[in-house]
């Protein structure tokens, strides 16, 4: 049984001829509504075939074609977003929006300097589009106990990033604005490992969303595209 933010318990309608499909609110601008899942109608968000596969209880990974166009489609609803966001100055907030047994989503919003842990995602692939603002992502590798940097890249609004099973990464908003990121995991709840030398620091962020992030790249993102 998938698990819903209040917010979007429109979500999941089913009828005798359809799989559950998840019935968003209607939007009060539709035209308004940019990024890589276009304007279209709100019933339109979540087509018949992502649908199926977001609300499987079947513990069957996403590939990350699927979780990037999830998370892009849901960060260019803008109607459904921007009514939960909050931005925190003393704390990264974060709620997660979905929950299956195939992918978890979750909503993070940014104030100027906050920022993760360095950290992988436990063997999880993943995505992140930027809804608003800009967040930069500080990767990593890890060598002989060493999780050195290696490069950063910048990830603004309408951006779409997915990541492979292995990525090492650090995500923060260095402007000046707030910003407001989707990020979409498979398979979902799995443990994010930190960086050694950070386990002080980031002990009481650990039941915390990670943010999440890679090459930059507009929908569809195919396994070329993946930093690894």
């Amino acid at each position: 049984m998938p698990l819903l933010h209040p917010a979007v318990l429109g979500l999941a309608t089913a009828t005798a001829s359809r799989p559950p499909v998840l019935a968003w609110p209607a939007s009060p601008q539709p035209a308004a509504v940019s990024g890589p899942a276009g304007g279209g109608p709100a019933e339109d968000l979540l087509p018949a075939h992502l649908a199926r596969a977001v609300l499987s209880d079947d513990d069957e990974p996403l590939d990350l074609e699927t979780l990037t166009e999830v998370a892009g489609r849901i960060a260019a609803a803008r109607w459904l977003w921007q009514p939960v966001v909050r931005h925190d100055p003393s704390r990264r907030w974060y709620t997660r929006l979905l929950l299956t047994g195939a992918i978890e989503v979750w909503l993070i919003g940014w104030t100027p300097g906050q920022h993760t842990a360095v950290h992988d995602h436990g063997g999880a692939l993943g995505a992140l589009a930027v809804a608003d603002g800009a967040v930069e992502e500080d990767i990593h590798g890890v060598r002989h106990g060493s999780w050195r940097q290696r490069q950063t890249r910048r990830h603004a609004r309408g951006d779409v990033v997915g990541f492979a099973a292995d990525h090492v990464h650090q995500i923060t908003n260095r402007g000046d604005v707030v910003a407001t990121t989707v990020h979409a995991y498979s398979p979902p709840e799995l443990p994010l490992r930190y960086e050694p030398s950070a386990s002080t620091r980031i002990m009481t962020a650990v039941t915390a969303p990670a943010a999440t992030s890679m090459p930059t790249a507009t929908l569809p993102v195919t396994t070329a595209a993946v930093a690894r």
